[in-house]
């Protein structure tokens, strides 16, 4: 059973909206998920495991992350290709149209590839189709690798929706991808639980709306693009089992 972290709601639940990476999906390839950031590298020349070089790559990403954390909206192919540029830029030559083009085609297949679900995903779905209960993924993504990932799984068949923030114009903890998914789903906000990893972007977000909100921890793996992100927020449950899911949900649903 997950641990209740504060006191609220004991209402029942009609639905669950889970974030994608880190909650639904694993990044336990994120060291494979990265490889078209150092082939980009290696394309202009250099090394990417010397420490000048790695040491740039760390300048860059904390350059990128604090400019796009001030964004209501951004497409996270932007990002990651501004994140190759900034790192060329520090080690002083200019990343050409042709290697960014050549790093956005590699970065979005190694997405697709090596992001998978996590093992008790299509489990836990299943669980919240058997007691009848609404199911989404909400997720800052964007267009092109989150249908792909969903479907390559063959998790497209126990989701109601999905949500991108590309499709929102509004990446999470903005409130405005939540608004949507709530429309989606018919429902209100007191109605469903929401299922995620980062304090920064789902926990704050859906408190700030109003949702019921589930951390799912994932012990030694940062959270991505969190940087300059408030991490006081405080979630309704903690679990560190997707699984365990299925437990609060039958718990408020008196099951």
């Amino acid at each position: 059973m997950g641990e209740r972290v504060r006191p609220g709601s004991e209402d029942s639940v009609s639905g669950v909206l889970f974030d994608l990476g880190g909650t639904l999906f694993s990044y336990e390839h994120r060291e494979q998920m990265g490889q078209a950031n150092a082939a980009a590298l290696a394309r202009l020349g250099f090394d990417p495991a010397d420490p000048g070089v790695r040491a740039a790559r760390r300048a860059a990403s904390e350059d990128v992350h604090r400019a796009y954390a001030e964004r209501r909206s951004f497409r996270h192919a932007d990002l990651f290709r501004d994140r190759v540029a900034r790192t060329a830029a520090l080690l002083g030559v200019e990343a050409s149209a042709e290697i960014l083009e050549i790093f956005d085609a590699e970065n979005l297949h190694n997405i697709i590839e090596f992001m998978p679900p996590r093992r008790d995903a299509a489990a836990t779905l299943q669980g919240l189709v058997d007691r009848g209960l609404y199911r989404a993924v909400v997720s800052n993504a964007d267009d092109d690798y989150l249908g792909p990932v969903i479907e390559r799984h063959g998790l497209d068949g126990l989701l109601d929706h999905w949500t991108s923030s590309e499709e929102a114009g509004s990446c999470k903890p903005d409130t405005g991808i939540y608004d949507l998914a709530l429309a989606k789903a018919a429902s209100a906000a007191g109605d469903v639980l929401f299922v995620g990893d980062s304090l920064e972007h789902d926990i704050a977000g859906a408190n700030a709306v109003g949702i019921r909100s589930v951390l799912i921890v994932n012990e030694g793996v940062p959270t991505p693009l969190a940087d300059g992100l408030d991490t006081t927020a405080v979630p309704d449950f903690r679990i560190v089992r997707l699984r365990e899911v299925l437990d609060i949900v039958d718990e408020l649903n008196g099951r």
